[in-house]
């Protein structure tokens, strides 16, 4: 087994709280095994350890070290998600085959038992690694992409072992996609939409199976299935789960699915805005995969009540739910309908449903580089007091301190506020990697859209079914589509309301975590995976490297980890209980993704078993992971006080020298062609003065005022601000932007020629003008970067400008500089040369 020197340590002795988490890697034959195991594919002599890389050759598996380390570091976590994988090959729902797979096929296993080891076959719904028809897991470079289907009889010991151990079980089936760039399962759907074709396609999606070809074997842990082998559909996997758990004596929760984003919104060709009502006047619509769901919790129940192991709402066992993805868990907005339907109200208010999940992957920050952007600009701006907010309070987060993103009181303050809560953005998607448009010269995960300008829009009067957010207005309120009919009305609520009756079932975040990268909290719901299609890192998040050793995402471990804390305080804090005793939120079946089944640091250093490892450093795991020393809160910006600007003196001579300079990476061709690349937006500049002459007479004092100003900025260390020549630091009219009654911060501009940027400084105050006339008070000006902020934002089109002195905020470029004395108290200072710098 080889392993690498890559920095992996145990680093956390105060990690964040957690109420369960996910297991995995949710593949692996005998990954979850408590007993070793063995295997051999069919051209190998003899079998090798497959689970037991951590002490090699003992009597304890891996699975068994990775929860003995959960239960070390974590003994407050009191539920596991086991998380099991079948396979999707296709995005196209009407093609997509869902199946169990092996990298062993033909091959076989040994277990180890009792002071033994003896034969054993992988067994998943009657399948066995010998049998005819597998689908091969894909590979790449000779490896296999993924780990092959645990075998049923490891599920069952893995179910035992969980509950033995004093852990509440979920039971999480789970589809991966073994399709050209390893998309997303809420990728699959269909093309067509409002057809007979879209009906037809979620059938062939979910198959026929029926409860009556499921028999359990309680003998061999596993179930057998009477129906064609190679019927790769839906239900089967979801009714095979339902069978092995009753086998391994039941479960806490059992999901019959998640994410099936593409598939829940597909609409049959009954639907209509207005939709129809059920015997009871509830409004309903025809989304087929939700009806399919909707039947499908009606047979888990069936199974599981025919094998004694009935619904217990006291204690909360054996419960069903479907956790739908955070982006459509309160409906789906329907680009050519003109409005959101709640498509999953019917079957969350089915009878055979017991909780309302979703993985909830909600933002809780919206940080940008510089400065931190609005949310800096409002941390102690008032909270909105009413919904909805208005322009001009909805940015509010009534948060004290200095403001920093590392803050838990910020993170909190987004979980019932924030983006999705109290604003939203009209269009907001990635740009990829690229230089940071607000000039810092530092590669980022680029915003674009809205985004990127941080133009938000508060929600209107009557759209709460709109806020993702919104949990605690869900929960307690009746719920009915909202559209717009083209009435003059706009998006508002019509018809009757869905059958979801209010604080009738507890709501549950199957899934939540944050990928320890920078800023992984403005977005925590992608991921970073080179191999996936779906790869992805936050909004302005951070990359490190250079154009030739390659760009990989900056990481923070203490962020993740702040943000796990923050989730789990805010909930134990601010949750609420029904009249009935019901929570709205259910925290012990609240769980983190994710802690994995391979111990740390056999995981992710055994590059050679596993695939996957090089994904650790910047993702979702949290075993081995831990805050560092928390970051110190960044100092305030300071203001052009704070800066000493160099003395003007009569004796400077006349020469200035001023050089911008750029950073450009060029290679040149055999052709001679050149592939050039921008690595700054704006110039950083060389400056040179001198002084002819200094005098140095007590009454003058020239001289002692150069040798103090650099000894007191310690020669290249301190920054401080110097005025460019005057036509280029001396600014009028300089316009700043157009008001648009939400917009209330504009950086202070500066025009030379014909290329514009942000003024890196000012000296004295700044005059700033609405339409030419002098803005009345009501603003407040920054420095590093330049910006001006209104208490009110600038009514829509109104012009700001400003004229001010721009400054460069610039450092010496030398530890010394060489005064002559040329006659008694007068003195030369042939060159001091200055550097501009950022911050």
């Amino acid at each position: 087994m080889a392993t690498t020197s890559a920095c992996v340590a145990w680093r956390g002795e105060t990690m964040a709280q957690l109420f369960g988490v996910c297991l995995l890697p949710a593949t692996g034959e005998f990954t979850y095994d408590p007993l070793p195991a063995q295997g051999g594919k069919s051209t190998d002599s003899t079998v090798a350890p497959i689970n037991a890389y951590l002490a090699p050759g003992g009597a304890k598996a891996d699975y068994s070290f990775a929860l003995d380390q959960l239960q070390a570091a974590h003994p407050e976590c009191r539920t596991v998600a086991l998380v099991c994988a079948w396979f999707g090959d296709s995005t196209d729902a009407a093609a997509c085959k869902i199946y169990p797979a092996t990298n062993f096929i033909g091959g076989g296993f040994k277990t180890y038992a009792d002071g033994a080891w003896s034969g054993a076959d992988w067994q998943v719904s009657g399948l066995t690694q010998k049998s005819s028809g597998l689908i091969p897991i894909s590979t790449s470079n000779g490896s296999a992409a993924y780990g092959g289907t645990p075998s049923d009889q490891s599920i069952v010991r893995c179910i035992r072992d969980l509950r033995a151990r004093g852990l509440r079980v979920i039971f999480y089936p789970f589809i991966l996609m073994d399709a050209p760039g390893k998309p997303w399962r809420g990728r699959i759907g269909l093309s067509a939409d409002l057809s007979a074709a879209t009906t037809q396609a979620v059938a062939t999606f979910l198959g026929a199976a029926r409860p009556s070809q499921f028999t359990p074997d309680a003998d061999n842990l596993t179930v057998a299935y009477s129906g064609a082998p190679t019927d790769f559909t839906y239900r089967r996997f979801i009714l095979h789960y339902a069978n092995l758990c009753a086998v391994a004596g039941g479960v806490d929760l059992f999901l019959i699915g998640s994410e099936l984003r593409g598939l829940e919104i597909l609409r049959g060709p009954n639907w209509t805005r207005a939709g129809t009502t059920d015997a009871n006047g509830c409004a309903q619509w025809d989304y087929p995969f939700v009806a399919g769901l909707t039947q499908l919790a009606a047979d888990v129940r069936a199974t599981f009540d025919t094998a004694g192991f009935t619904r217990d709402l006291t204690r909360y066992k054996n419960l069903i739910a479907y956790s739908p993805d955070w982006s459509t868990w309160n409906g789906w907005q329907h680009p050519d309908a003109q409005g959101q339907w709640p498509h999953l109200d019917q079957l969350f208010a089915s009878p055979n449903i017991d909780l309302v999940a979703f993985d909830n992957y909600l933002p809780l920050s919206d940080w940008t580089l510089g400065d931190g952007g609005l949310d800096c600009h409002n941390w102690n701006a008032p909270r909105p007091q009413s919904w909805p907010p208005t322009p001009e309070t909805m940015n509010g987060l009534g948060l004290s301190g200095e403001p920093s993103l590392h803050n838990a009181d910020y993170l909190k303050a987004n979980i019932e506020g924030g983006e999705g809560f109290n604003w939203y953005y009209a269009n907001s998607y990635s740009g990829g990697v690229g230089l940071d448009p607000l000039g810092t010269d530092q590669r980022c995960t680029l915003p674009l859209g809205d985004r990127a300008t941080q133009t938000r829009r508060p929600f209107a009067a009557n759209q709460k079914l709109l806020m993702r957010k919104g949990l605690r207005w869900w929960w307690n309120n009746a719920h009915r589509a909202i559209y717009d009919t083209g009435d003059g009305a706009g998006w508002i609520p019509r018809g009757p309301a869905t059958a979801w009756t209010p604080r009738s079932k507890s709501i549950a975040f199957v899934e939540y975590g944050f990928a320890t990268v920078d800023r992984c909290t403005n977005q925590p719901n992608v991921f970073y995976d080179p191999k996936s299609s779906e790869s992805a890192t936050p909004f302005w998040s951070l990359w490190t490297g250079s154009r030739g050793a390659g760009w990989t995402p900056q990481r923070d471990d203490t962020l993740a980890d702040l943000a796990l804390q923050a989730v789990h305080d805010y909930w134990l804090a601010n949750n609420e209980t029904s009249a009935s005793g019901v929570p709205m939120i259910y925290t012990p079946f609240c769980c983190a993704w994710n802690w994995d089944a391979r111990p740390f640091p056999v995981f992710p250093l055994a590059s050679d078993v596993w695939g996957d490892g090089g994904a650790w450093a910047n993702g979702n795991w949290i075993g081995g992971k831990g805050p560092t020393v928390a970051p110190a809160a960044p100092d305030p910006p300071p203001a052009s006080g704070d800066l000493a600007a160099f003395p003007t003196l009569a004796g400077q001579g006349w020469s200035v020298k001023y050089q911008p300079r750029f950073l450009t990476s060029v290679q040149t061709r055999v052709s001679g062609r050149e592939l050039r690349a921008a690595r700054r937006l704006n110039p950083s500049r060389d400056i040179e003065i001198s002084f002819d002459v200094l005098r140095g007479a007590a009454a003058l004092a020239e001289l002692q005022q150069v040798v103090a100003f650099i000894s007191a900025h310690a020669g290249q260390a301190q920054p401080f601000l110097f005025a460019p020549p005057d036509n280029l630091g001396d600014v009028r009219g300089a316009i700043l932007g157009q008001g648009d009654g939400t917009t209330r911060r504009f950086p202070l501009t500066r025009r030379i020629g014909g290329f514009s940027e942000t003024a890196p400084a000012f000296l004295g105050v700044p005059t700033i003008r609405f339409d030419g006339v002098a803005a009345p008070a009501g603003y407040a000006l920054s420095i590093l970067p330049t910006a001006v902020t209104f208490t009110t934002a600038p009514a829509p089109g109104v012009m700001v400008t400003a004229d001010f002195t721009a400054a460069d905020l610039v450092r010496f470029a030398d530890d010394s500089v060489d005064l002559e004395e040329f006659m008694t108290d007068f003195w030369t200072l042939r060159r001091v040369r200055l550097e501009t710098v950022r911050t």
